[in-house]
């Protein structure tokens, strides 16, 4: 071994201390931990006691098979708050009691891009269930429709949104 050479493990072998040295030295908390917080920090629930209350009526409404009243209440709650996917949920309730799967398949899909959360079964959130059924629902009226007239664009992007629904809830938690 030469002199160069005698230097080079020497070099080699300091940065493999130093790196050991990082390893093992706290920095108060660890990577794990630091992950944890962060996932903790973003995914705070931001609590609306006034908009809970509105939802809840216009659940009540649903319930009581008034569709009208909480279709308008919804309508102005979207408009107020067009973040909230819940409101989107149930417009699409309110679309599926009126048997029209196809508008309550994109009111789902809007609630979905708001919050994942609707298709993650370990959630309390969870709807998958309903909203897979919607979507084949939706495409039993797609497929009847693309039979009756195969040169329907409109049916064509709505195949297209079934097909994104379905990637959806296949890649889902449920």
């Amino acid at each position: 071994m030469d002199k160069f050479d005698k230097w080079t493990v020497f070099i080699i072998s300091v940065m493999i201390l130093y790196t050991a040295g990082l390893l093992i030295k706290p920095n108060g908390n660890s990577y794990a931990e630091q992950t944890k917080k962060s996932g903790q920090q973003s995914r705070q629930i931001i609590v609306n006691p006034e908009l809970d209350k509105k939802i809840e009526v216009a659940k009540n409404l649903l319930i009581q098979d008034n569709l009208e009243k909480s279709e308008v209440l919804i309508d102005t709650l979207i408009g107020e708050h067009p973040y909230e996917g819940k409101l989107f949920m149930l417009k699409g309730d309110i679309l599926m009691r009126r048997q029209q799967p196809v508008a309550a398949m994109y009111e789902y899909k809007e609630a979905i891009s708001l919050n994942p959360d609707f298709l993650d079964k370990k959630t309390r959130l969870f709807q998958g269930k309903k909203i897979k059924r919607t979507v084949e629902e939706a495409m039993t009226a797609i497929e009847s429709g693309l039979q009756q007239n195969p040169g329907d664009n409109k049916l064509k992007d709505d195949r297209q949104v079934v097909y994104f629904m379905k990637r959806k809830i296949a890649g889902s938690c449920g």
